[in-house]
Formats: structure tokens, C-alpha cells, sequence
């Protein structure tokens, strides 16, 4: 009886908890992969977003100087992120999806090539010092079903996810910092 009743308050207790139930350990002692993954649920805009080349030169080949986005965690393990370049695009005017189909195919590639999304899952190392993206869905349909692991650094209401990646030829990190949107911020 005593066992049940212990049950009972753990499985309620669980239940009820305001953190992300999947990235707790599993002999519920708090780590610090856990604690992170706490402080990372909610919304972040992007302040800026720099490729940085082996030498460690500053380039903006995709995005431009000042990219608009927004990156959401969610506590029950979900993440959605879009980004928008700068300067963003402009045409095709459309207000629907059917007058964007029927506009021109310039137009349409000039409308995606300024922007990206994707959503999936999330999970964060034991350390607290990595945050993987479970890629499902993607703009870019040969990044679904994959996985994007980021190194990141939370630095008061500031959020820096740096990842990997081969492009032009050479190795370049991606450093993308986000700032925390308080409840009521716009």
C-alpha cells in the first residue's frame, strides 16, 4: 500500500511539473542538461547571425547584417525556427497561398532564397552545453529526419547556438544569438 501511495504522488507529481519531462534524468536528480533545457524553454529573436571562416573572418553569405527570426522551445519537447534575411523579400506580393502559386517562378525563388524554417524536436546534452534539433520537417527537404547539433551559451536573456557546417569550400561555424522575449514583449 505504502508503495502504491508513493507511486501515486510520483506519477501526479511528475504530471504536474512545470519542466521538460523527457530531459529529466531518469533518476530524477536535476542535471545540468535538465537545468538547462528548463531556462531554454520559451521564445528567442534573433539578434544576428555571423559565418565565421577557419581563419576567423566574419562573413554574411545567406542572411545579410540584420536578419529578422524567431526560435521556440517548447517544454514538451517540441522546436520550431524561422528566419527571414535581410533585407527580406519583397515579391511576390501575394496574400494567399493560391495567388503565391500563381505568381511568377522568379518570384517564388526570390521568396524562398530569403527565407528558412524547419520544426522537430529537442534535447539537450547532460553537459548543458549542447542543444540538438530533431529535424521532422524543413524547407529544405533534404534536412528532414535529421539531426542538428548546436553548442550553446546562455548568457543572461541571451541565447548564442553556434553549429558546424561545410559551405564554399571550407569548414565555417554558424553563430546565431537570440534574445529571450519576455511575457507581453512584442
Amino acid at each position: 500500500m505504502r508503495l502504491a501511495k508513493s507511486l501515486l504522488i510520483l506519477t501526479v507529481t511528475c504530471a504536474f511539473s512545470p519542466v521538460v519531462p523527457h530531459l529529466i534524468a531518469q533518476n530524477s536528480t536535476a542535471t545540468r542538461g535538465s537545468t538547462t533545457a528548463e531556462t531554454l524553454a520559451g521564445t528567442w529573436r534573433l539578434v544576428s547571425i555571423e559565418t565565421i571562416r577557419p581563419g576567423g573572418g566574419v562573413i554574411y553569405p545567406f542572411y545579410g547584417r540584420h536578419p529578422k527570426g524567431l526560435l521556440m522551445y517548447d517544454r514538451t519537447g517540441w522546436m520550431s525556427v524561422q528566419i527571414i534575411s535581410d533585407p527580406g523579400p519583397t515579391v511576390p506580393a501575394a496574400s494567399s497561398r493560391e495567388k503565391f502559386l500563381q505568381a511568377p517562378a522568379s518570384e517564388k525563388s526570390a521568396a524562398i532564397d530569403g527565407f528558412y524554417a524547419y520544426y522537430g524536436t529537442w534535447t539537450v546534452d547532460d553537459a548543458g552545453t549542447e542543444v540538438t534539433h530533431h529535424i521532422k520537417q524543413s524547407l529544405y527537404p533534404g534536412e528532414r529526419n535529421t539531426d542538428a547539433t548546436r553548442r550553446l551559451t546562455l548568457e543572461g536573456n541571451h541565447l548564442t547556438l553556434v553549429a558546424k557546417t561545410h559551405e564554399m569550400g571550407e569548414d565555417h561555424e554558424r553563430k546565431l544569438v537570440w534574445e529571450r522575449i519576455e511575457a507581453g514583449q512584442n
